[in-house]
């Protein structure tokens, strides 16, 4: 008879209790989440919920039955667990009563043990094969739905989802529509005192004033954290620009009293004339001016990284697999760590980028807070990964979040921010363009460029008085003058953000054909089940 089958209904629950407390906690979750069952909790709701499974029917006598009448994927989730060494619920199904000796077959115990691991092996690998087989198949389908391939449908499954999104939402406001009210009532007493006059109007505008202007690059940070299929580098484009501008008004002005309103939407010197005497301003001076927006874009380079946290997080508490491009990622990782454990010699054999992605992931597992500030405070595109993996191992949010913001927000930038003020710093931008003049064929025409794109920066800077219509005629001759280097820049700014906009419209098609996708999926298998049933 099987293992348990031969114990009374008290010693074989005692025996279970013993050997699933020998389990760790993650190993339980585990067994949990490839049984079917919840997988939150405590150690010992887990084992509870275990050992009711197993005395409700699913223990090993009936195991044959339970595996027979799961799907392939399940099968291959209870063939997986039997590779961990985990004997409870399968063990005693081809083990004899009689521990340490021969069975009826003639087969000791330990030597069918190891045949039985071996085989949940080879059946664990081919059914991972076979999964990452039909997950591939759908991809490639999902991936044929663009804008140049299937420009008509590409459209309409993106409208889909837009009202799909636009549905949700509305009934989320409405699900909280008691805050959704108290916000608006703020809002409108806030309007309100704007309208009223007195001395708190000022407080007011500079309040308005600096949120918007936070507001602005936190969500520029946030589109270049999260891009919806691709990143917009906002970066490059929005604020480095802007930092670069600052630091040549900085040196050329020697100040960084720059007037306003202008600034910060328009930089140029006072009007006031700064003695020759006065040097210029420090590089710490230089940060300070431009820290308050470049933190904000660090900060929402921080947001845009919980997505991918808050997705790994729910799925390993729920249990559920949602089929997510980025879990399947972190899946085939852990597929080649435990490849690697059983054969150490293989990682000489693995590609660059997997090995680099295993250290990350290794380095955010084993670190924790430290390993997540390492890899935020340095540029690193696989940083996604590293947020999957602290809500697949449930690291807490705020140690996630925190690392992360400080990271990204602090140390990152300020390294970003010194690299830009180095660059543009007026002796480095003469050495850069004397040593672009020396390059062959065309080094002569684009040292000429960058020579006349900064002296006409620098014209900008000091405005010639006469009023509004000297200001209009220096604006439209500087548009007129513009050189082909500003056009460029122009073109490039204006094609990145084209192409974020398409890959939006890429991104929602696909989101809405794979929703589509699983939903039949699941209607499916709801219906084998019940004809099974």
């Amino acid at each position: 008879r099987p293992y348990y089958q031969a114990m009374p209904g008290a010693k074989k629950q005692q025996q279970q209790q013993q050997d699933y407390s020998q389990l760790k906690l993650t190993e339980l979750r585990e067994l949990c989440h490839n049984r079917g069952i919840k997988v939150s909790g405590r150690k010992s709701e887990l084992i509870d919920r275990l050992i009711n499974l197993d005395s409700n029917g699913h223990d090993s006598n009936n195991s044959s039955n339970t595996i027979a009448g799961h799907s392939k994927k399940k099968a291959a989730a209870a063939a997986a667990t039997d590779s961990f060494g985990f004997s409870v619920a399968y063990r005693g199904a081809l083990v004899d009563s009689g521990a340490g000796g021969s069975g009826s077959g003639g087969f000791d115990s330990s030597s069918t043990a190891t045949m039985e691991n071996n085989d949940h092996l080879s059946r664990t690998e081919s059914q991972f094969q076979l999964r990452q087989l039909a997950k591939e198949r759908e991809r490639a389908e999902r991936d044929r739905l663009v804008l140049w391939r299937r420009p008509f449908a590409t459209v309409y499954y993106a409208l889909l989802e837009c009202n799909f999104l636009l549905t949700n939402l509305i009934i989320r406001l409405w699900h909280n529509r008691l805050r959704v009210g108290l916000v608006a009532l703020l809002l409108m007493a806030l309007a309100g005192l704007r309208h009223v006059e007195g001395p708190h109007r000022r407080y007011l505008d500079i309040v308005e004033d600096t949120g918007l202007w936070c507001s602005w690059w936190i969500w520029l940070g946030i589109l270049s954290s999260v891009g919806l299929g691709t990143g917009l580098h906002t970066f490059l484009i929005y604020l480095g620009p802007h930092i670069a501008r600052v630091t040549l008004a900085a040196y050329e002005c020697r100040t960084l009293d720059f007037p306003q309103p202008p600034y910060p939407a328009e930089i140029g010197c006072p009007s006031e004339t700064v003695p020759d005497t006065v040097l210029a301003p420090s590089i710490w001076a230089i940060l300070s001016k431009v820290r308050l927006e470049a933190f904000s874009w660090g900060a929402g380079t921080a947001i845009g990284e919980l997505p991918p946290y808050f997705l790994a997080r729910a799925a390993r508490l729920s249990g559920m697999d949602p089929d997510s491009e980025e879990l399947d990622e972190l899946e085939e990782l852990l597929h080649e760590q435990r490849h690697l454990a059983r054969s150490p010699a293989a990682k000489t054999q693995l590609p660059f980028s997997t090995r680099v992605k295993l250290l990350v992931h290794n380095l955010v597992q084993r670190l924790g807070f430290w390993g997540i500030l390492l890899c935020a405070s340095i540029p690193n595109p696989l940083f996604d990964l590293a947020g999957i993996t602290c809500g697949h191992f449930l690291i807490p949010f705020q140690t996630f979040f925190f690392a992360t913001l400080i990271g990204k927000a602090v140390i990152k930038m300020h390294l970003q921010m010194l690299f830009v003020v180095f660059a543009f710093s007026p002796h480095l931008v003469e050495r850069l363009a004397t040593w672009i003049g020396g390059a062959p064929l065309f080094g002569q025409f684009m040292e000429s460029l960058i020579r006349d794109l900064l002296e006409k920066q620098r014209r900008s800077l000091h405005r010639p008085a006469g009023g509004e219509a000297a200001a209009a005629a220096a604006a439209s001759s500087g548009s007129a003058g513009r050189s082909l280097l500003q056009q460029g820049f122009e073109l490039l700014v204006a094609g990145m953000i084209l192409y974020f906009l398409v890959s939006i419209v890429n991104s929602f098609a696909q989101s809405y054909y794979k929703r589509q996708y699983h939903r039949d999926k699941a209607v499916r298998r709801a219906e084998e089940a019940a004809k099974f049933y």
